[in-house]
């Protein structure tokens, strides 16, 4: 299959201008949730041939090695938001079910097949025979209910989310009692729609009917642990010489900061299937920068993701073009409004001002692997309605800065805009609002570390702006308005910042139980968080439980505009993701999902240079 291609009504034409030339000069990359490869989410499914992307045969090399680059890996426990989430379900984990080549449904993966019940709301799956671990020990129902009671079982930091170093769990996979036991209102096992019926058997409830439910299946969270290893060595099972996985490939070597190399699982059930003898990994530290594509062009690597100006550049080379894939996005890029001790964007008309003003066509043309983004919804989403987009407008921009005191800018505070690293996007918002409005912004970069821990924190008075962040999910409304995004993360942001200050102490205050932080915490938001935040919650509350999939997709619209109108969070960009794959590279399937690629499928022709 083609992996050159765009979502519907996406040009593929070359865009050249001299914004694009102003990206080669600017560009500089940055990293984010999906990083792997080079600053991109990578991942594949399904029993891919060893066929090229076109579909030809060719002959093998005598070794297949696949050769990558990645943004560097602490840890791979799918159960926490980092990068390395990403590379565990690439495939040294596989779940029950694992996503079809374009990413649009789901394929059997530990589990050989599956009923749902009449009323929707029972999943029953059927391991296969020959599930196993690499260590040889047989895979049972047993191993993903322990699993599950792991991930669902609160701790003292952040439960649940999309930042990183967060739960990885995503709510809107709607299983029954999983968000009440996560967050410490229960702590009754047998309220938590799991279990094990038998070795082979494995019964999973929902709250209500959820259509998307078999893809959620197939985020990272959702991957088995071989909880035996996890709690014999707690603090270092992820480690070479403990790991124990599932997936078509395994950890032979992992070098801290520096390499990973993979090698096939022998007890795997597919293994006519895998086709690579190896997988080399360099992990590079700090993310990905355009440097990363020497290795490539000196034939070290055989897939590298690509920054803005490195595409422009690949795509103009003869030789270098027909190298370059497109996976088609599910990530955007947004901007979250700080708290500060100045007010200032605490009134919604001031951050629709600065959301109107954005000149988004022209900062996706200086941004090769983006289009304009007007929702946090994606356009790819099925049945994705227009009317939720936020559409420039600057004259209703002005009018708004005038008629809350600064006319044609005068007076309004410098904004700032605070991200982890130097991109093209982030000098086009802010050029946009000085062109637009007048006043004046600028980027505020620093280290990730530094943005991690300030855009939580309540910013002096003389300092009001945003974060710069990018995220991506499954490309449904359920996950879409309900888990990134969520109405929980609305009232947050809406919370004034002396309150937010509090609310962070109570978050951090370990001499609560998690039951009673929560307690505080949500009496907290039921107070202060704005009334269309709570509006937004029932919307969403109501979509989650609807047995009619029409009525159901209503409800979200709704509740997608009402969050688009509050701007707290900005949609900017919804991006794409360039990968320079060598031709030797056959069975590559890149498909519109937060992991872009299996390794399992993947062989390596012989070179006929």
């Amino acid at each position: 299959m083609s992996t050159r291609s765009r979502p519907a009504g996406r040009s593929t034409g070359r865009r050249r201008s001299t914004a694009a030339a102003v990206a080669v000069a600017l560009a500089l990359s940055g990293c984010s949730l999906f990083g792997d490869d080079g600053g991109n989410a990578s991942g594949t499914g399904g029993d891919a041939g060893s066929g090229g992307a076109d579909g030809s045969d060719a002959e093998l090399a005598a070794e297949q090695v696949l050769r990558l680059s990645s943004s560097n890996l602490p840890i791979i426990d799918p159960q926490v938001v980092t990068f390395g989430m990403w590379m565990s379900a690439k495939g040294i984990f596989e779940g029950l079910v694992v996503q079809n080549e374009d990413g649009t449904d789901v394929l059997p993966g530990m589990a050989e097949s599956w009923e749902v019940s009449d009323d929707g709301l029972t999943y029953t799956f059927h391991i296969r025979e020959d599930a196993a671990w690499s260590n040889g020990d047989p895979l049972t129902a047993e191993d993903f209910e322990r699993t599950y009671q792991r991930l669902f079982t609160p701790e003292a930091g952040e439960t649940g989310g999309s930042t990183s170093g967060a739960n990885s769990y995503q709510s809107a996979t709607n299983i029954k009692g999983a968000t009440d036991f996560l967050e410490g209102a229960t702590d009754d096992w047998s309220e938590v729609g799991v279990r094990a019926v038998d070795e082979r058997v494995l019964e999973i409830e929902v709250a209500s009917p959820t259509p998307g439910f078999l893809l959620a299946m197939t985020h990272p969270s959702m991957l088995p642990l071989h909880m035996d290893t996890v709690e014999e060595h707690p603090q270092d099972w992820q480690e070479a010489e403990h790991i124990v996985s599932n997936g078509p490939f395994m950890i032979d070597q992992w070098v801290t900061n520096s390499s990973m190399e993979l090698v096939p699982n022998p007890h795997y059930w597919d293994t006519d299937n895998v086709h690579l003898d190896r997988i080399e990994i360099a992990l590079l530290e700090g993310g990905t920068t355009g440097a990363a594509t020497v290795p490539y062009e000196n034939d070290e690597v055989d897939i590298v993701g690509l920054a803005n100006a490195d595409i422009i550049r690949m795509e103009s080379d003869p030789e270098l073009a027909d190298h370059v894939q497109i996976a088609p996005s599910v990530s955007y890029v947004y901007l979250a409004t700080l708290r500060s001790e100045n007010p200032l964007l605490e009134d919604v008309n001031i951050r629709k001002a600065l959301s109107l003003a954005l000149d988004r066509e022209y900062i996706a043309e200086v941004t090769p692997d983006a289009q304009p983004g007007r929702s946090l919804v994606l356009g790819i989403v099925p049945g994705y309605d227009e009317s939720i987009e936020v559409n420039e407008d600057v004259e209703e921009a002005q009018g708004l800065l005038a008629e809350a005191g600064y006319p044609d800018g005068e007076g309004f505070p410098e904004i700032n805009l605070l991200a982890g690293s130097s991109n093209v996007d982030v000098e086009a918002i802010v050029d946009s609002w000085r062109r637009n409005l007048g006043i004046d912004a600028k980027a505020d970069t620093v280290e990730t570390g530094v943005l991690v821990e300030r855009r939580w924190a309540v910013q002096d008075e003389d300092y009001v702006g945003f974060y710069y962040g990018s995220f991506a999910g499954t490309p449904d409304w359920p996950t879409m308005v309900g888990s990134l995004w969520s109405p929980r993360d609305i009232q947050e942001f809406s919370l004034p910042a002396d309150v937010w200050a509090e609310y962070q102490e109570v978050q951090a205050d370990g001499e609560l139980s998690i039951s009673e932080r929560n307690a505080e915490l949500a009496e907290m938001l039921d107070e202060h968080a704005s009334d269309a935040s709570h509006e937004l919650a029932d919307l969403v509350d109501q979509a989650m439980n609807s047995a009619d999939e029409a009525e159901q997709q209503e409800l979200f619209t709704q509740a997608a505009q009402l969050r688009e109108e509050q701007h707290l969070i900005i949609p900017v960009l919804w991006k794409d993701r360039y990968f320079a794959v060598r031709p030797t590279v056959q069975g590559l399937n890149l498909r519109p999902s937060s992991d872009a690629y299996y390794f399992k499928g993947i062989s390596i022709a012989a070179d006929e240079q």
